[in-house]
């Protein structure tokens, strides 16, 4: 048996029909979430159901775990449950409280990577404590960690053949065929804004968070958690072995695990260049997609081909400077029109298509051109202006921008 227990106890509400499934809506929820939570050290004291009257109240997240509040049933109807997945990515969301109390770029970046996370777990077929006890006995014996791992490989591996093709997401559902892929984004989007304005941090100040809490255990019925067994902590943490390996493939030399000093890992970020940056290990602690010098540069075509047209000779004369480090890099951009964090060089988000904010772009551009000068030989630097409207550097000779258009404001 596992002594330290993740979650400490549970509470469902006691004066409500179906009592005994919406205990078990509970353990399930945190079974599935485990080993997220234990790759981060993440605990809960109570993890309790409630009925709030603000119908599109989801989750409540108080003193940083010491109390997670979910809503499972529907509102206006406390027979129906939501869909399960549904509860899983606002349980997902409130643990992501655990770390950050506001909604912003580093809360989104580390429930991103838990989702994604969440999802790699399904992938795998797992399905929570227990998943592989079906016409397998597990008790009895503590199994060995390379049985586990062997278990582990076994499950993921028919899963694999089994969701191959199906393109499935969070919630283990597949997409149907013919589904317009407009939908999908927008069907995803929608559940995301869901949850965010579904969780109390977002308009409700600490008091009001507390009494939600006490009022749901003060009308709950508590049970204590059962302390983990073994063997199915074993095999869960060989399922998460697996996820770790395929996300270290991924990412190559830019992988960040999760852990409890940097349980955001990578951010959710996708990997959207071949060229990785391995030249020292301290790249290992940055996001995957900061973009490399080559990438991240916001200058003229025309000016980069004027200065390529230079004389070899004139090249040899100064040999570049080193490039000076970065103070504050850029680890990626929050969509303002639907939260998701996207990787630095995304010009627009992946889910909703919304341009990358302005800001953001200028500051790329500020770290491209000091990058570019900072390598560039004296004697080969052309004089140059800067676009008011989109922060382009164009060589003199343009008067208009090669970007928006915008003609310049002086010869």
């Amino acid at each position: 048996m596992e002594h330290d227990a993740l979650v400490s106890e549970y509470s469902h509400l006691k004066n409500l029909s179906r009592e005994k499934e919406a205990l078990h809506s509970l353990t399930k929820i945190a079974s599935l979430v485990k080993p997220i939570m234990r790759a981060r050290n993440f605990k809960v004291g109570v993890l309790a159901e409630f009925y709030p009257d603000q119908q599109n109240l989801l989750g409540v997240n108080h003193d940083r775990g010491q109390k997670i509040c979910l809503r499972l049933r529907y509102p206006g109807d406390v027979n129906q449950f939501l869909p399960l997945e549904q509860v899983v990515d606002t349980m997902l969301h409130e643990l992501a409280h655990n770390v950050h109390g506001p909604h912003n770029q580093a809360f989104h970046a580390l429930w991103d990577q838990e989702r994604k996370e969440y999802e790699a777990l399904l992938s795998k077929g797992y399905t929570g404590e227990g998943f592989l006890s079906d016409g397998r006995q597990l008790g009895g014996r503590r199994i060995p960690m390379h049985e586990a791992r062997r278990l582990a490989r076994a499950a993921a591996e028919k899963r694999a053949i089994l969701n191959a093709g199906s393109g499935q997401r969070l919630g283990g559902r597949p997409i149907r065929v013919g589904t317009d892929i407009r939908d999908v984004i927008v069907s995803a989007i929608e559940r995301r804004s869901t949850v965010i304005k579904g969780c109390g941090a977002e308009d409700k100040n600490d008091k009001e968070i507390e009494e939600l809490a006490s009022q749901a255990t003060r009308n709950g019925f508590k049970t204590k958690a059962d302390e983990d067994k073994v063997n199915d902590r074993a095999i869960a943490e060989a399922m998460w072995e697996l996820v770790q390996e395929d996300q270290q493939k991924e990412y190559g030399d830019s992988y960040v695990p999760s852990t409890p000093e940097n349980p955001t890992g990578n951010g959710g970020g996708k990997v959207v260049s071949s060229q990785v940056t391995t030249s020292s290990s301290s790249s290992k602690s940055a996001f995957v997609s900061k973009p490399s010098a080559g990438t991240s540069k916001h200058m003229s075509r025309l000016v980069s081909e004027s200065t390529a047209k230079k004389p070899k000779q004139e090249a040899s004369k100064s040999a570049p400077a080193p490039v000076p480090p970065s103070v504050a890099p850029l680890t990626g951009w929050t969509c303002e029109i639907c939260t998701l964090h996207n990787p630095i060089n995304f010009l627009c988000c992946d889910a909703c298509t919304t341009e990358r904010p302005p800001e953001t772009t200028k500051r790329i551009a500020e770290e491209g051109r000091r990058k570019i000068s900072a390598t560039q030989p004296t004697n080969l630097k052309t004089s140059t202006w800067t676009c008011k409207r989109c922060t382009t550097e164009m060589e003199d000779k343009w008067w208009t921008c090669s970007t928006c258009g915008t003609m310049k404001e002086s010869s």
